[in-house]
């Protein structure tokens, strides 16, 4: 670390910013962004657990410079901005070389719509960066419905499937004239450069054209045109508008998540967070649920739910919880940032007996009744702001937790009364019963099914649907 670098940090406020990274020579080699730039700055040199990468960058580091914002979003934005303009080295490295995709039209005699990361010198017209590229992708999909440009490398022999479903107009069989072509080319330059009105003027004076030479077949082709572009700039519109929403809501969660670091003091920001929570009636069908929050954000499709084995009843949640997190993390794959327990200090360690001996991610217990957090090692308990971004997304991630135990617990407990109630029916067996659950999903469901519904069902016949029938028909409330 040089003088400089030591001297600046001192002075490094906690307020939102960029941070410009240079090497001895001036050169800018990184830029970031930070909801609180003393932190951020201050852990790449005060850190030792970084990628090969990112201490390859700090080492090159002679002097920096922060901009300061107001906001994380005026932050991302002038990051972008900075990265757009300069292309540090590390910025490229860093992101395997990844970058903001760009809408190319290529310098070709039948020019090529397509979408590229690495603009080139070579005679074609980029549009972007697109740092939404959902939204790009979207507006590329509506541009070929009215413009069907060509999108493949090579020219074939026949038309290809493009062609068929009017997506391209198959230049590569002569099957459109070339003037015809460059003008889509030239309508689709316009309106990727924003020149929306523009367009829409030309094509009005095509159309009037058309309709003075009595040429009312392209008068009509160009009237459509017109109310397509008209469309498409809307469509653009609430596009840009819910990407500027999602990526406002995408920076909210992230300054929860840096808040929770900070707050926490962790050495690894927590962008993947896996919090659990067990759920039983007096020891009955013990379950547990873990959720997954990535960036501050549900990842639904990583939630996991258990059925526990080890306290069947006999309630008890310490034991319940080593049964769970051994489940979870015997096999080492996919390690969180963060371990979040739903309890106390009796909860987290618990879990620490088992997780301890087989990684070292940190683990924090919530407990509920007065917020207070429990850290490993710590004798007394973190009591964080109550209106701190910390606090509200350890709750956010508890209480999800906790409500899918619960729809797990009731689902297990609605499948276990149902079987029940059905054992008892004449001529329903264990093949039938499950055939019904199935079919219909819970009792009150098999209490509206008509004879006729009941039949439908596999292996059901007249005589046992009517059973169920009469069954449910003399029960008044089950």
């Amino acid at each position: 670390m040089t003088k400089i670098v030591e001297e600046k940090l001192n002075l490094l406020p906690e307020t939102p910013g960029v941070y410009i990274m240079k090497d001895v020579e001036g050169n800018i080699i990184y830029v970031g962004k930070s909801i609180n730039l003393k932190s951020r700055v201050s852990q790449y040199f005060h850190h030792s657990d970084h990628p090969p990468k990112t201490r390859a960058m700090v080492k090159n580091v002679a002097d920096f410079e922060i901009i300061n914002v107001n906001t994380e979003i005026e932050a991302l934005i002038l990051e972008c901005n900075l990265i757009k303009k300069y292309r540090p080295r590390y910025n490229v490295s860093l992101k395997d070389d990844k970058m903001y995709p760009y809408v190319k039209i290529t310098n070709e005699n039948y020019p090529r719509l397509c979408i590229t990361r690495r603009p080139i010198d070579d005679g074609s017209k980029y549009f972007g960066p697109y740092t939404n590229v959902g939204a790009m992708q979207q507006s590329l999909k509506l541009i070929r419905k009215i413009f069907p440009l060509r999108t493949c490398k090579n020219f074939h022999k026949r038309p290809c499937l493009e062609f068929h479903i009017k997506r391209c107009t198959a230049p590569c069989t002569n099957n459109v004239d070339i003037e015809k072509y460059l003008e889509m080319v030239e309508s689709v330059e316009l309106f990727l450069d924003g020149q929306t009105h523009e367009l829409e003027k030309k094509l009005s004076e095509k159309m009037n054209a058309a309709a003075e030479n009595l040429d009312f077949e392209n008068a009509a082709h160009f009237r459509d045109l017109i109310v397509s572009v008209k469309k498409l700039s809307e469509m653009q519109i609430i596009l840009n508008a819910n990407s500027e929403i999602e990526e406002n809501f995408n920076v909210n969660y992230m300054n929860d998540v840096y808040d929770l670091q900070s707050r926490l003091n962790l050495n690894t920001l927590p962008r993947r967070m896996e919090c659990f929570d067990i759920s039983h009636i007096q020891g009955a069908e013990t379950v547990a649920s873990m959720v997954v929050f990535q960036d501050g954000k549900p990842e639904k499709s990583s939630y996991r739910r258990f059925k526990l084995q080890t306290t069947e009843g006999k309630p008890d949640d310490f034991l319940s919880m080593q049964e769970v997190v051994l489940r979870r993390y015997e096999k080492l794959e996919n390690l969180p940032d963060l371990v979040v327990i739903d309890g106390g200090i009796g909860q987290l360690n618990s879990a620490l007996k088992i997780i301890r001996p087989l990684s070292d991610v940190p683990v924090i217990g919530l407990a509920k009744q007065f917020e207070l957090v429990f850290i490993e090692n710590l004798n007394v308990p973190i009591k964080l702001p109550l209106d701190s971004s910390a606090l509200k997304l350890l709750q956010r991630i508890r209480d999800e937790a906790h409500r899918f135990a619960i729809n797990y617990h009731r689902k297990l407990r609605r499948k276990r009364n149902l079987q029940s109630i059905l054992n008892s029916i004449e001529q329903i067996g264990e093949i039938r019963r499950k055939n019904l659950q199935i079919h219909f999903k819970t009792i009150e469901n098999i209490k509206k099914a008509t004879i006729e519904e009941l039949i439908k069902v596999p292996t059901m016949n007249k005589i046992a649907a009517q059973n169920v029938f009469n069954f449910f028909k003399t029960i008044d409330d089950i």
